[in-house]
């Protein structure tokens, strides 16, 4: 397998951390420990946007089952992963297919939640910066207020 590879940059360290090694064991073909990593990596991220960021997430998901047209027997696996805080200690053997849709469901939750609006407020602060430069506006650099999901 080729590496997977995912802009870690925009996401806090414990996430981050996460997430580099589920990626890894992605990568190596190791499900079992993927699916236990992507656990991980939803935790740490619902410890980050607290219970109404984790809501949200919850409607992210059920999103991507219906955007990817994905089977109920399929994403009922990765919810359980990524929701199921008692999941883990009896799992099901992950498959190679089930692994692939986790990582795109990873993917785009995590995207959703940090990436998205990072470059949002990167965008808007270089624009706010030209059209103040345009206007003859002296401004000192002011941060948008960050809000969590």
């Amino acid at each position: 397998h080729p590496p997977e590879r995912f802009s870690l940059s925009y996401l806090p360290p414990t996430v981050a951390a996460r997430f580099r090694e589920a990626l890894a064991c992605f990568s190596s073909g190791l499900w079992q420990a993927f699916a236990a990593m992507c656990r991980q990596t939803a935790r740490a991220t619902f410890e980050d946007v607290g219970e109404t960021g984790r809501l949200r997430i919850f409607d992210l998901v059920a999103e991507v089952q219906e955007l990817g047209a994905i089977d109920d027997a399929t994403f009922s696996a990765v919810r359980r992963i990524i929701f199921d805080p008692d999941a883990g200690k009896q799992e099901p053997e992950y498959d190679r297919r089930q692994a692939a849709v986790l990582l795109e469901t990873m993917k785009d939750l995590l995207t959703q939640t940090y990436v998205r609006r990072a470059k949002l407020r990167q965008a808007l602060k270089v624009r706010r910066f030209f059209a103040n430069q345009a206007a003859g506006i002296e401004e000192e650099e002011t941060e948008i207020p960050a809000r969590k999901v």
